[in-house]
C-alpha cells in the first residue's frame, strides 16, 4: 500500500488583508505558503493465520489459532495473536449457551501520522510567512516584500524558487544593513543544527492489546432471549506525542520557579530580569520595584518578573525567544522561556514532536440485553423489541495517538476517566409495523441515555511549567467532587471559584486530575419512518424519513474540548462581583448534542 497525502494547509498561498479598503487597493498584509507538503509512505501489510475449531463434546466447541502481522512502515517483527473460542451448550436442549472468548489484537499503522511525523525529514518541506521578516523604522524588508507580492495577488507561486527571486528582488534596494537573501521569510521542518522538528521514535511500535469476552444467552420464554456479556480490554503502546527538546532542568533545584528564582536572566549588558515569587495582586507582573508600583520601561538596567501572575502583556522590554522566528514578547511566560532556552538540546528551535508508542488504555463493561424475535401481534400488528444496559469504565492516558501529557512525556500523571467514559448506558431500539389503515408504516425508534461524562479543566493554553506544551492544568484546593457542569443561568458558585489558583510559573499544577470535572449526562430520541410499495415482483420503493432528536431537546456537552479556566483575573486571584462574564461562564457547557434534523430519503431496490 502507498499512502499519498497532499496537505493543504497553505499549499496554495493564503493572502491576508487589514480590511475591505486594503483589499480593494490590494494591499496585502501577511502572505503564507507552505511547499512540499505531499507525503508518500510506502507500507507492506502482511497477515498469516491458522485456525482450527473441535467440537469436544456433544454441547462444547474450542476454536483455536494463531495470526501473524506485519506492517513495513514500522520495524515491528513480533506481533503474533493467539486465539481462543469457547462455545457450551450447559442445557443440551440449544436454548442457551456459554461462550467465552481471548485473544491478542494489533491496531493497524496509522498512515497519516507516519507520513506528518516523518515527512520530508531532509528539509524539503518548506513554509513561506512574512511576518516572519523584519519591519521598524530601521527594517523595511517586510513592507518591501509584501508590496511585490500584492502586485501578484491572487495568484501564489508554484516553487520556491518562484518566490525566492521575488524576495531577493524586492528589498535589493533597501536602506538598511539588514540581509536580505532568498532565505528571507522561509523556514524548514529541520532546525538549524539539522534535527527534524517532526520524528518517530526508531523502535515505534504497533498498539497491542488483550481482550476476553465471557458471555451467557438463554432464551427465557417463547420468543425473549436474554443475553450478558462481560468484556475485559487492556491496550498498551498506543501512540504518544512528546517533546524531545524541552529545557532540561540542571541539577539542585525542584522546578524551574526555584532555578528562576536563584538566577537572573541577563540579556544583555544593561538588561536583566530578575524572578521573583510576589503576591498575585502585583499588577503586571514585571515592574522596576517589587511593590507593583512603577512599570518596567524600556531603558531600566534591572526588571523584577513576578512568577506568581499570569501571561498578560506587559510593557516590558521585549524579549525574543530563541527559535521563535524572531518574534518577541515581554509577558513573564515568554521572559521565564527566555532564561531556559540554553538548556534546550537543540537552542535553534523550541518545541519539537516525537511519537512514540508508550500510551495505554484499559475499558470493561457489563452489558445486559432483552430482545424478542419480530412476531406479529394481530390486527395487522407486528414488533420487536431491544433493551440493553452497559455499566462500564474506560480510563486512558490520553485522547488520540497525538496527545500531550501536562508535564511533557509524564503518561502515567495523566491516567484518568476517559471523555467518553459513561458509567450507565440505557438503550431502547426496536421496529413497529402498522396495518394498512395505518398506512402500513414502519417505526424504528431509538432512545439512549448515558450518565455524566468526564470534562478537562485547563488554564487557558498557557505553558505555565515551561515545557512548550498548553496542556497545563490549574490548582484546585477544595473537593474534586464539587466541580460539576452548570447549568446556563444557574447560580454562580463563587466558592467553588475561589477554591481555583494559577499554578507558579516554572511549576506544575499540583493536584487537578485530568478529566477531573463531572460533565451532562446524555439523552435523544430518534425516530425513523418508513413505508413500502412493492412495484413489480423484484422492485421496490421505499421512502424514508429520518428525525434525530425529535423533542429538540438541549443535550449539553463539552465535547473532548479543554475546558479553559477564564474565572481568574490576569492576576490570577478570583474574579471579584463586578467581573461577571467570567463568573457567568464559568462550568457552562458551550455547546450541546445535535438539535432536531428531519432528513428525506428514497430508496430503490430491484
Amino acid at each position: 500500500v502507498v499512502s499519498k497525502t497532499l496537505g493543504l494547509g497553505d499549499a496554495t498561498g493564503t493572502f491576508n488583508f487589514g480590511n475591505v479598503l486594503q483589499y480593494s487597493n490590494n494591499q496585502v498584509t501577511r502572505f503564507r505558503q507552505n511547499f512540499g507538503t505531499g507525503q508518500d509512505v510506502t507500507n507492506t501489510y502482511y497477515g498469516f493465520f491458522i485456525n482450527d475449531e473441535v467440537k469436544a463434546l456433544s454441547n462444547l466447541t474450542v476454536s483455536y489459532g494463531l495470526r501473524y502481522e506485519k506492517e513495513t512502515a514500522v520495524d515491528d517483527n513480533n506481533n503474533l495473536g493467539p486465539r481462543l473460542g469457547i462455545a457450551w451448550d450447559p442445557f443440551k436442549k440449544g436454548k442457551g449457551v456459554v461462550r467465552f472468548g481471548a485473544g491478542i489484537f494489533y491496531n493497524r499503522v496509522l498512515l497519516r501520522t507516519v507520513g506528518d511525523s516523518i515527512q520530508n525529514t531532509g528539509g524539503n518541506l518548506v513554509s513561506f510567512d512574512s511576518n516572519t521578516i523584519g519591519t521598524s523604522a530601521t527594517d523595511d524588508r517586510r513592507v518591501k516584500i509584501l508590496a511585490a507580492i500584492s502586485n501578484r495577488f491572487p495568484n501564489s507561486y508554484a516553487t520556491t524558487d518562484d518566490l525566492s527571486s521575488l524576495v531577493v528582488a524586492a528589498c535589493a534596494v533597501q536602506t538598511t544593513t539588514f540581509p536580505c537573501n532568498s532565505n528571507t521569510g522561509f523556514a524548514t521542518n529541520v532546525s538549524s543544527a539539522g534535527n527534524p522538528l517532526r520524528s518517530v521514535d526508531s523502535n515505534l511500535q504497533i498498539p497491542e492489546s488483550y481482550q476476553f469476552n465471557v458471555g451467557f444467552e438463554r432464551e427465557i420464554f417463547k420468543g425473549w432471549v436474554f443475553e450478558a456479556n462481560y468484556t475485559w480490554n487492556r491496550t498498551i503502546r498506543l501512540w504518544r506525542d512528546f517533546n524531545p527538546n524541552v529545557p532540561t532542568l540542571p541539577a539542585g533545584f525542584s522546578d524551574w520557579t526555584s532555578y528562576l528564582v536563584a538566577n537572573p536572566f541577563i540579556l544583555s549588558p544593561t538588561r536583566k530580569y530578575t524572578f521573583y515569587l510576589g503576591s498575585a495582586n502585583d499588577g503586571s507582573g514585571v515592574t522596576t520595584t517589587q511593590n507593583g508600583t512603577t512599570t518596567c520601561g524600556t531603558t531600566t538596567a534591572n526588571c523584577f518578573v513576578n512568577l506568581n501572575t499570569s501571561n498578560s502583556s506587559s510593557t516590558a522590554p521585549d524579549v525574543a525567544v530563541n527559535g521563535q522566528n524572531g518574534n518577541a514578547t515581554g509577558a513573564p511566560i515568554g521572559i521565564a522561556l527566555a532564561a531556559i532556552a540554553k538548556f534546550r538540546p537543540d537552542q535553534t528551535v523550541e518545541e519539537t514532536s516525537r511519537i512514540g508508542a508508550r500510551g495505554r488504555a484499559f475499558y470493561q463493561g457489563l452489558i445486559l440485553e432483552m430482545r424478542s424475535r419480530y412476531r406479529k401481534l394481530g390486527h395487522g400488528f407486528g414488533a420487536n423489541f431491544r433493551f440493553a444496559y452497559t455499566l462500564s469504565s474506560t480510563k486512558d492516558d490520553g485522547l488520540n495517538n497525538t496527545a500531550n501529557a501536562e508535564i511533557n512525556g509524564d503518561f502515567a500523571r495523566e491516567w484518568a476517566r476517559s471523555l467518553q467514559d459513561r458509567r450507565h448506558r440505557l438503550a431502547f431500539t426496536g421496529s413497529f409495523d402498522t396495518p394498512v389503515w395505518l398506512g402500513k408504516l414502519k417505526f424504528s425508534p431509538l432512545i439512549r441515555y448515558g450518565s455524566s461524562a468526564p470534562f478537562n479543566l485547563g488554564a487557558g493554553g498557557s505553558d505555565r511549567n515551561l515545557d512548550d506544551l498548553g496542556t497545563d492544568r490549574i490548582n484546585f484546593s477544595g473537593d474534586i467532587k464539587d466541580i460539576i457542569y452548570r447549568e446556563p443561568g444557574s447560580p454562580i458558585p463563587d466558592a467553588l471559584i475561589g477554591q481555583f489558583s494559577l499554578p507558579t510559573i516554572g511549576a506544575a499544577g499540583t493536584n487537578l486530575p485530568r478529566n477531573a470535572g463531572r460533565g451532562p449526562s446524555f439523552y435523544t430520541f430518534d425516530l425513523n419512518v418508513t413505508r413500502e410499495w412493492k412495484v413489480w415482483e423484484h422492485m421496490r420503493i421505499r421512502p424514508v424519513l429520518e428525525l434525530d432528536n425529535i423533542f429538540n431537546a438541549a443535550v449539553f456537552s463539552y465535547g473532548a474540548e479543554f475546558i479553559d479556566f477564564q474565572a481568574l483575573r490576569n492576576d490570577g486571584t478570583p474574579p471579584t462581583a463586578t467581573q461577571t462574564a467570567a463568573r457567568q461562564n464559568f462550568l457552562v457547557p458551550t455547546r450541546t448534542y445535535r438539535q432536531r434534523q428531519i432528513r428525506l430519503g428514497l430508496r430503490f431496490d430491484f
